[in-house]
């Protein structure tokens, strides 16, 4: 009997011992991050046949279990990633909107200024002192686009640098996570602290990348990041790097390297800060280049236009102020082919007003191209003419060499418009002052008149019918040249060898006075500058060059919004998941110190069972003497 309450004591003693040492384990642990509350679970050992009874023997401390639960923790992964995806695509936005906001606010700025310099030379076309001024106004204009697209530039260039740390952290976490699996399998048991820091590195990687753990039947787990990507599989661990992006080496992207074997990983497919990045660099600073672009490439044009539509003080055609964007130089570098490619194009802008922003693609299977636009819309397409070229949103694009069977290439028609522009007349008499459209013009409507070509009629006026349906031109006389023709025209007109291009828009009973004969004092085409102010050159005639940019602003804001109610909705369900956790596998200081009690009682009632045996050993012993 004696010893049979000896060893019922001490098994007791033995298991409110351990409890006692699990609850004090976690105690100690209470502010270690990622620790998962333990318990010990305690069973009844078997019982004993006696006399007809089944006699209890007692009780053991059968294991150590780690309170966890599987379907929260992933809840809490797939919140931890959302929320750092909207936090970091946030802080990206803000720092952009406040740059744009501030520093980038003097383009807009700059632009008045030169439109208001032009209207100062209107009033005084010859002064010399007022031509400076419009050129030093088109030099600030011109710099405040190369700084802003140079500082958009760096952006790119530090992003892809995080990127690269951030894929170094991850790779670490991948063979930290292969150490602790060769540490499960030396140890033969659940060791619950080592799956702590397992769960720990899966916490941390999926900051940077959706991820979802599955465990193996040998006990170990498969770490997979985005749609399907295994970064970890048992002791093995897959290497993420950046690779030079095709036919755009420069852009680099994401690949996994599998053995031998690289394995693209298309952007769109990781979440998380990685992912935001990728968005970041590829999205956002590609929009606000390309708008920047398209805001220069429409400035520099119109004006050059403008220049080439009049006279300067010395009698002679108007020369570019900007840089030709339709130099070869730079129709060519708006394709992107690849360096091993024998193909050759160039990319001309034939239309402002269809001037889009984006990549475009086009491909070739061997027997028919294919163009993708911005908006992922697929159209077959055949070069045609003499270069053979392609039509396509304002786009001339020239094929010079064909594309091979199977190839593709990314056009960008302004993405580097804002570092490209910049003041090539030096003198400022070679400004433009009178235009080939006279001061006797009457123009109320959209309409514009372009001569293409000078020919013997150097004077005539183009009159548009009372209900804007039909054009006459007539000598300025008011004799009829060209009988009343159908208004817009389909092709240019050529009155004695004259040859001019009349657009849509004009208002009825407008009036085009053309003069090809230089004039002092004349100030019609600096008119016709001002009036680009407001004109609305893009977006199909929607919007002016300063709406462009007030466009992107808008654009860039409405995101920054989205965002942070995406970020404070995420972090609410984050911060819920969290809870969910805690309440499964976080230390309760309350609760242990009730554990402590209970298990402390527990320990003294079993000791005093021990000392019962002892006593009751003890006596049985004298009884014998």
């Amino acid at each position: 009997m004696g010893f049979d309450l000896l060893t019922l004591g001490s098994q007791g003693v033995l298991t409110a011992q351990r409890q006692l040492n699990t609850t004090g384990h976690n105690i100690s642990n209470v502010n270690t991050e990622g620790y998962s509350r333990q318990s010990v679970e305690q069973r009844a050992n078997d019982s004993a046949y006696w006399s007809a009874n089944q006699w209890g023997h007692g009780v053991h401390a059968a294991a150590v279990r780690r309170n966890y639960d599987k379907f929260a923790v992933n809840e809490y992964n797939i919140t931890t990633s959302a929320l750092a995806h909207a936090q970091t695509r946030n802080s990206q936005l803000t720092m952009l909107d406040d740059m744009m906001s501030h520093s980038a606010k003097k383009i807009p700025e700059n632009m008045n200024e030169f439109y208001g310099a032009v209207k100062g030379l209107a009033d005084s076309p010859s002064d010399m002192g007022a031509r400076k001024v419009v050129l030093e106004k088109s030099r600030m204009v011109a710099a405040g686009l190369n700084d802003i697209n140079n500082v958009l530039q760096n952006q790119e260039a530090d992003t892809t640098v995080e990127i690269d740390a951030t894929l170094k952290r991850m790779n670490d976490i991948g063979a930290e996570i292969v150490d602790i699996h060769k540490a499960i399998l030396k140890t033969q048991t659940v060791d619950n602290d080592l799956l702590d820091r397992h769960q720990r590195l899966i916490n941390e990687l999926s900051e940077f990348t959706q991820v979802s753990v599955n465990q193996r039947d040998d006990g170990l787990y498969n770490v997979i990041i985005g749609s399907g990507h295994t970064l970890v599989s048992g002791l093995h661990s897959s290497e993420l790097q950046t690779v030079p992006g095709t036919p755009d080496y420069q852009k680099r992207r994401l690949a996994l390297v599998e053995g031998k074997a690289l394995k693209p990983i298309d952007n769109a497919d990781i979440r998380g800060k990685l992912g935001a990045m990728f968005e970041y660099r590829d999205n956002t600073l590609a929009q606000a280049r390309d708008e920047l672009g398209r805001l220069a490439a429409g400035f520099a044009m119109s004006i050059n236009e403008l220049q080439s539509q009049g006279f300067d003080l010395s009698g002679q055609v108007g020369e570019n102020i900007f840089v030709d964007f339709n130099s070869d130089d730079f129709a060519r570098n708006r394709a992107l082919i690849a360096s091993d490619s024998t193909a050759e194009l160039k990319v001309y802008i034939d239309d402002l007003s269809q001037l889009k922003i984006g990549d475009y693609q086009l491909k070739f299977d061997g027997s028919q191209y294919t163009l993708v636009d911005p908006e992922k819309n697929m159209v077959a397409v055949t070069p045609s003419g003499s270069p053979p070229s392609i039509d396509y949103d304002g786009l001339r694009i020239q094929v010079d060499v064909g594309l091979a069977a199977g190839e593709r290439v990314i056009i960008r028609p302004v993405r580097q418009g804002a570092g490209q522009i910049a003041v090539t007349m030096e003198d400022p008499a070679k400004i433009a002052a009178q235009s080939y459209v006279s001061s006797k013009s009457v123009i109320t409507g959209q309409g514009s008149l372009k001569v293409l070509q000078q020919g013997a009629q150097q004077e005539f006026q183009v009159a548009i019918s009372p209900d804007a349906s039909q054009f006459a031109v007539l000598d300025m006389k008011g004799n009829i040249l060209l009988a009343p023709q159908a208004y817009p025209p389909s092709s240019p007109v050529t009155v004695n060898g004259t040859t001019f291009e009349l657009t849509p828009g004009a208002a009825a009973e407008d009036i085009f006075a053309v003069s090809l004969l230089p004039a002092d004092g004349e100030n019609g085409n600096l008119i016709r500058m001002q009036q680009l102010q407001t004109r609305k050159l893009m977006d199909g005639g929607r919007s002016s060059l300063i709406d462009v940019y007030e466009g992107l602003n808008t654009d860039l804001g409405v995101q920054k919004a989205s965002f942070a109610r995406l970020e404070d909705v995420s972090r609410v369900e984050h911060d819920a998941a969290a809870g969910r956790v805690a309440e499964i596998s976080g230390v309760n200081l309350d609760e242990e110190a009730a554990n402590m009690m209970k298990f402390q009682q527990a320990y003294m009632a079993s000791s005093r069972i021990m000392t019962a045996a002892n006593e009751t050993f003890e006596t049985l012993l004298n009884a014998t003497r």
